[in-house]
Order: structure tokens, then C-alpha cells, then sequence
């Protein structure tokens, strides 16, 4: 009985967190998702793709921070071409971690990414190998606590 108000109690206080931290920011335009970049893991390695649906070339950098040391262990940078459509980068022998991969580009003052007040995307995360406390009752806590540090300040 306990451990089922509990359950209920949680999804009920969760909800309206979610739901606040998924909502498109609150500066949507048209272009907003016209650049995107994707993480996905793959055993120890790690493909970051930048996809180019806008006309012209877009300048990008991405940073993959490790949770555990809040170091910047892996980086690139490049243009994604108009008529590439997409660059992709894969790094291979990925320390063991959680990472939380940040990222701008730009052209001629149009911007997307994670970065500043006009981000047009959440920051992607991906784990390599198994991370220490992430059983079930650590995720949910993890999770929520991520998604508690997204919210502006004051909120």
C-alpha cells in the first residue's frame, strides 16, 4: 500500500515538472528546427550528427561534458554543408559515463543549439557502459533532478 502511494504521489508531483521542462521554449520562430544534432551510443563509441534542413551552410560546434568529472572529454567542430544535409562525428573508446552534449551553430545571426536566452533545443545525453548508481529509484532521482536544473531561475 505504501509503495503504491508513494508511486502515485511521485507521478502525480512529476507531471506538471515534465510537462513544463518538455514545452518548446517559450522563443519558438519557424527556424527553430531547421539544425539538430543527435547522440547516439553504441557500445563505447558515440556518433554526433548535425542535420542542415535550412539553405545555406551553418557553422557548429558541440561539447560532450562527462557527468562524473564535469570535464569537456569530447568536442569537434565543423559546416554542415547545404547540399551534405549532415556531419557526422564518432568517437570511438568513450570513457565509461553519463554525458550531456551541448552545441551552437549559426549563420549570418540565425542560431540554433543549447546555448543562450533564444536556445531552440534541450542539450542530448547519452551513457557509455554502466554508471554507478543508476538503478531504477537513482534514475527517477537523476531525472528529476536534471530536469529541475533546466528550469530558469526564480521558477
Amino acid at each position: 500500500m505504501k509503495k503504491s502511494v508513494r508511486t502515485a504521489a511521485t507521478a502525480v508531483l512529476a507531471a506538471p515538472l515534465l510537462a513544463a521542462v518538455f514545452a518548446a521554449p517559450a522563443s519558438v520562430d519557424e527556424h527553430d528546427d531547421l539544425v539538430t544534432l543527435t547522440a547516439v551510443a553504441d557500445g563505447s563509441d558515440v556518433t554526433i550528427t548535425i542535420t542542415n534542413g535550412h539553405d545555406m551552410n551553418v557553422d557548429c560546434t558541440w561539447t560532450a561534458v562527462n557527468a562524473a568529472d564535469d570535464t569537456a572529454d569530447l568536442e569537434g567542430e565543423g559546416t554542415v554543408r547545404d547540399e551534405d544535409v549532415t556531419l557526422a562525428f564518432t568517437e570511438t573508446g568513450v570513457a565509461d559515463g553519463s554525458y550531456t552534449v551541448t552545441w551552437a551553430c549559426d549563420r549570418e545571426g540565425t542560431e540554433w543549439g543549447t546555448e543562450g536566452e533564444n536556445a531552440t533545443a534541450l542539450a542530448p545525453e547519452f551513457t557509455i557502459g554502466t554508471v554507478a548508481g543508476t538503478g531504477s529509484s537513482a534514475s527517477v532521482t537523476g531525472v528529476i533532478g536534471n530536469l529541475i536544473s533546466l528550469l530558469p531561475a526564480g521558477s
